[in-house]
């Protein structure tokens, strides 16, 4: 399908019922704070977009959504990058190759603001670089969903645009984790990262129910020094029977401080009715203050009761609805109240926004004011109906590999029967994840092996000129892309070469990821670097282990290792 801009006015309300989608994902596109040097410079790339394999790593998320069975996407980006992003997507999400999706691309500053920013926006140095497009501030993620809260219809899913997980985590089983579980308002995935990350990324320190799956608590560890301070609710709820919503019991807790956050959130509506309660300068990161929040509601009674009203909304039950419409059963005595239930989300029409104040939503024509609603839960939680909401998570760890059997054919070892690398959940938000994550594609290169890298093109189809010299050497773990050439006597190994670049004569790469554009001058020797578009290498310069921006160039003679640069720097 091309990419479909949904118009708001309604144009794709009108469904099939056997299209009915009970979650909605919604992908965030932030500006790639952590991935100097490819964020600054000139022609800077959207995160989205950052080649892996020599494709836009958005691709993975949005073919890992789309294989989980959810067709209707929110795609949330900088307004720097709405248009890179959608030729993207009009090129590559067609009305052909997927019809049933619909792609709806939002900028930031697309959602609805509330009176107190249009006004900050609108008075001193904001106005100015509103004016001449300039963004002073970086939008928080539960900001930018409280924002655009009304394009969000049903329950739904967060992720990141940065995400490559591994084969054993579908998006179909983290969705069918939720729906198992009625009492669940958060579905979050935590993750034991790849070595070579490990370091680079913030680390938490989580309690967790393995029993349940239940998470208690989710912290930074760096807020952690000598002592760790906690409520006497949490250590309660360890120990004493369940007495009310907020109160389960959890004899046996596993603390870990090895799980990441991947950023992958399955979620009611109704916690979008809760970020609607909040003032806009009071809301910033899902990931470091609304989850923490949920976390600590699912134990902490005085939290647990004043969100539930939003959160676990009372609803009529619609058995007990039908059953008083039968000709057959016993009809209740007359003014008995309908039973109610909470299970999940409901729809955005039954259910409106919550204010500061007391109001009187009104569901299914049946009024309600949030007092009544609290007594009703409460009655109905003293009655041990389960009428609560926790949090639970899905821990992404590799499974206990096996020792293979490793054969020996003529006193050599058969590499094909060896130990295969563990597959781990990835992250590009950061170098050391993006490394890790062109890394696992070129195992996943030489494990499928034998692969032909020379691509194929018009000039060598006629027989007029070669891209690639006979001469040179590629290995069957590179890739090159469309376009590239590569000169005599040229040495490749373990290698990610973009479309249409320039690897001169002798010139050595080992190790290496070469964007769109990239030239390699002559006898220039090069290991495990990568090199953004438009860069060039000089005639026999040395580089190693660095990264450089779009449009750097490395003079010839160069000796250049451990570095970081971009356009305009010299080492």
């Amino acid at each position: 399908m091309a990419v479909r801009m949904i118009d708001p006015s309604g144009v794709h309300t009108k469904r099939r019922a056997n299209d009915y989608q009970d979650f909605m994902a919604v992908i965030l596109v932030g500006y790639g704070e952590n991935l100097y040097p490819f964020n600054e410079g000139t022609n800077v790339v959207s995160k989205a977009l950052l080649p892996v394999g020599n494709v836009p790593i958005i691709s993975h998320v949005l073919d890992w959504v789309l294989d989980g069975g959810i067709m209707d996407i929110l795609l949330i980006v900088p307004p720097v990058f709405h248009s890179s992003i959608s030729n993207y997507l009009a090129e590559n999400y067609t009305n052909a190759t997927h019809p049933r999706a619909r792609i709806d691309l939002k900028r930031h500053t697309d959602g609805e603001k509330e009176e107190d920013e249009i006004r900050s926006e609108g008075s001193g140095r904001a106005a100015l670089d509103n004016a001449v497009g300039i963004t002073t501030e970086r939008e928080g993620t539960a900001r930018l969903l409280k924002r655009f809260r009304h394009h969000i219809k049903n329950d739904f899913v967060l992720l990141p645009c940065d995400l490559s997980p591994p084969s054993y985590l579908t998006l179909a089983s983290v969705l069918d984790k939720h729906r198992a579980s009625p009492s669940a308002v958060l579905t979050a995935v935590l993750y034991e990262p790849a070595e070579p990350v490990r370091e680079s990324e913030e680390k938490l320190f989580v309690a967790i129910d393995r029993e349940s799956d239940e998470v208690l608590l989710i912290q930074p560890l760096e807020a952690i020094e000598d002592e760790l301070e906690t409520r006497m609710a949490l250590i309660d709820s360890c120990v004493r029977p369940p007495t009310s919503c907020t109160d389960s019991r959890h004899p046996l807790l596993s603390l870990s401080s090895r799980l990441l956050d991947a950023h992958v959130y399955v979620c009611r509506r109704t916690v979008l009715d809760l970020l609607a309660t909040r003032r806009p300068k009071d809301l910033d990161s899902m990931k470091e203050q609304v989850i923490p929040w949920l976390v600590k509601g699912g134990w902490q009674r005085g939290l647990g009761e004043r969100w539930a009203p939003i959160l676990a909304p009372a609803r009529r039950d619609p058995f007990a609805d039908a059953l008083s419409r039968s000709t057959t059963a016993s009809q209740p005595p007359f003014g008995t109240k309908h039973a109610v239930f909470s299970i999940s989300s409901p729809s955005s029409d039954q259910t409106p926004l919550p204010r500061t104040g007391n109001v009187s939503p009104i569901t299914d024509g049946m009024e309600m004011s949030l007092d009544d609603i609290s007594k009703e839960q409460t009655s109905s939680r003293k009655l041990g109906s389960g009428a609560y909401w926790r949090c639970q998570v899905i821990v992404a760890a590799p499974p206990a590999p096996t020792e293979p059997v490793v054969a020996v054919k003529g006193g050599k070892v058969d590499k094909s029967k060896l130990k295969a690398e563990a597959d781990y959940l990835i992250r590009a938000n950061s170098l050391a994840g993006y490394w890790e994550m062109n890394r696992r594609f070129l195992r996943t290169l030489a494990a499928n092996a034998p692969v032909t890298p020379r691509p194929q093109s018009a000039a060598e189809d006629s027989g007029t000129s070669a891209l690639i010299s006979s001469s040179a050497q590629i290995s069957p773990d590179s890739l090159l892309g469309e376009g590239t050439r590569v000169g005599d006597r040229a040495s490749i190994k373990k290698c990610i070469i973009g479309r249409h670049c320039v690897i001169g004569r002798g010139a050595k790469l080992t190790g290496c990821v070469l964007w769109d554009f990239v030239t390699v001058e002559e006898n220039a020797r090069i290991e495990n670097t990568i090199l953004c578009s438009y860069v060039r290498v000089g005639e026999k310069a040395q580089v190693k282990d660095c990264e450089f921006g779009t449009g750097f160039e490395a003079k010839p003679g160069a000796i250049l290792k451990g570095e970081r640069l971009v356009v305009g720097q010299e080492a």
